[in-house]
């Protein structure tokens, strides 16, 4: 990693392993700029993603350059530089750009990695050694820009289309000569570390980069879900549903009446794992949502058109969500139905791949769904919709129970409207019990009266004492009892906004 001009801070304690891990940071997210803070300093970082290897910086001390500047004190304080730096991040209106994902594995890739411990050899040193003697003085200056104008600059002023009509492109104002235009940058305060020597270039690099920028996605932004009886049938070998949105692109040369898949489930998958080791970016797209165990994207199988969703989450999670797969295998008779489409599941750590969702939420395995539905909430009622959404829901979970699932977490979060089957599906299964299916008798003298048994798990995934445990029944009934509670008070809260509303 080169942290270059980094050699010219004033001694502050720590300021290159704390810049090292900042800055760490700032490729992970995908972000631009970044700070780090001593409460009495605040070091301004920015990364050109043209050149990530380099890391700009400003130093501020507030509390000096308040003293220092008078007039324009206001500019110079903690909240100011904030809000001045806050401003530059967000950049203009349609000006920000999305550093994509293999953006980012690139330059992560190509950085060295910063190779002294400094808190190895921190300890190397005698504790009577550590601290400086009571002679010694560092002799820092602030620094405070004190030669430099901190009054805030003018706008500049435009002239509008018809007068640069009238006099000419000759004949511009001094006011305007004078600025900076867009595609260049104005000088630098003198001693600040930037180089000046590329400032000429950058403004030109940014626009450049601005008008090439992807739009994210890979251009799937609106392609429509597949319909479950597709992915069903994909899954299953069998034929193409016609009423598929998607269907034009899994048969480009047949009719879609009577034909099948292009593709069976294990090259579907192998397709889908070779195109998510080419890019993380095309046919992937974050829709921004998620729950306690991982978050959502829309995922497009770009060989084929195939559209779906996909779970990600971080490696502490992969346990919980290979427990839901087994939950899903288990539900295989409804699925389609009752719950979504299982499709298979990639581990991205198998082509050395991360998917940076956000800070920390680094995503490294994928469960692939059909689409679910919408929120409850987003549902159309009309009529008794209300009765029967509730209805619908405890209908698929005595589906689920019948097939020796106990949900464990009915909750109207779980729980989507899906408009093609005009059901309520049940998502979210990584608390869910899995119950051994009773043993067949050589005679069956008592037909339809053997008990599911609890099922042997891991511990974790087992909650409340044996006796409730041996006890499938009363555990039915409590996801029955939270679907209806869930229910009630949705409806209850819906009324009172009706209430508040105005006339």
């Amino acid at each position: 990693m080169v942290l270059r001009f980094l050699q010219t801070i004033p001694s502050l304690g720590g300021i290159y392993h704390t810049n090292t891990n900042s800055y760490q940071t700032i490729p992970i997210t995908g972000l631009e700029y970044g700070l780090l803070t001593t409460g009495e300093a605040i070091v301004f970082l920015k990364v050109d993603w043209d050149e990530p290897e380099t890391l700009y910086y400003h130093l501020a001390e507030p509390g000096p350059e308040v003293s220092a500047h008078p007039n324009n004190l206001h500019i110079c304080t903690a909240v100011g530089q904030y809000l001045a730096f806050t401003l530059m991040a967000l950049g203009s209106p349609g000006e920000r750009r999305e550093i994509r994902q293999e953006e980012r594995l690139q330059a992560m890739k190509n950085l060295k990695t910063w190779a002294e411990d400094f808190e190895s050899t921190l300890r190397s040193i005698p504790e009577n050694e550590r601290s400086a003697s009571s002679d010694y003085s560092p002799g820092h200056e602030p620094t405070t820009y004190k030669d430099v104008d901190r009054s805030p600059a003018l706008p500049r002023k435009r002239t509008r289309r018809t007068a640069a009509c009238q006099t000419g492109e000759g004949s511009l104002r001094k006011d305007d000569r004078q600025e900076p235009s867009d595609d260049e940058s104005a000088p630098r305060p003198p001693d600040t570390p930037t180089p000046t020597g590329r400032n000429t270039r950058q403004g030109t690099r940014r626009s450049q980069r601005l008008a090439l920028r992807p739009r994210g996605g890979g251009g799937e932004q609106g392609r429509q879900y597949c319909t479950q009886k597709c992915l069903l049938g994909m899954v299953k070998g069998g034929f193409l549903d016609p009423k598929c949105p998607n269907v034009a692109l899994h048969c480009k040369s047949c009719a879609p009446a009577r034909a099948r898949h292009p593709v069976d489930h294990k090259e579907w998958l192998r397709l889908l794992w070779k195109q998510l080791k080419q890019s993380l970016d095309d046919g992937i797209r974050p829709l921004g949502e998620g729950g306690a165990r991982g978050v959502l994207f829309q995922v497009t199988l770009l060989a084929h058109g195939y559209t779906f969703v996909s779970k990600g989450t971080v490696r502490a999670f992969i346990k919980d969500l290979e427990h839901e797969a087994a939950v899903y295998e288990r539900l295989k008779p409804i699925q389609g139905v009752n719950v979504p489409v299982f499709l298979g599941a990639i581990d991205l750590r198998s082509m050395d791949k991360t998917y940076y969702y956000d800070h920390r939420v680094y995503v490294v395995h994928m469960t692939f769904l059909s689409w679910g539905g919408c929120s409850i909430d987003r549902a159309q009622n009309m009529g008794d919709m209300n009765r029967s959404l509730e209805d619908e829901a405890i209908r698929s979970l005595r589906a689920m129970h019948r097939e020796g699932v106990i949900h464990k977490d009915v909750r109207l979060a779980n729980m989507l409207f899906n408009p093609e089957t005009n059901r309520v599906m049940v998502i979210d299964f990584e608390r869910a019990l899995l119950l051994e299916p009773p043993r067949r008798p050589l005679a069956q003298l008592v037909p339809n009266k053997r008990a599911w048994k609890s099922e042997t798990m891991d511990a974790k995934k087992v909650t409340g004492d044996s006796s409730k445990r041996s006890r499938p029944s009363q555990s039915f009934s409590e996801d029955i009892w939270l679907a209806k509670t869930a229910f009630l008070e949705w409806n209850a809260d819906r009324w009172a906004r009706v209430a508040r509303a105005p006339c």
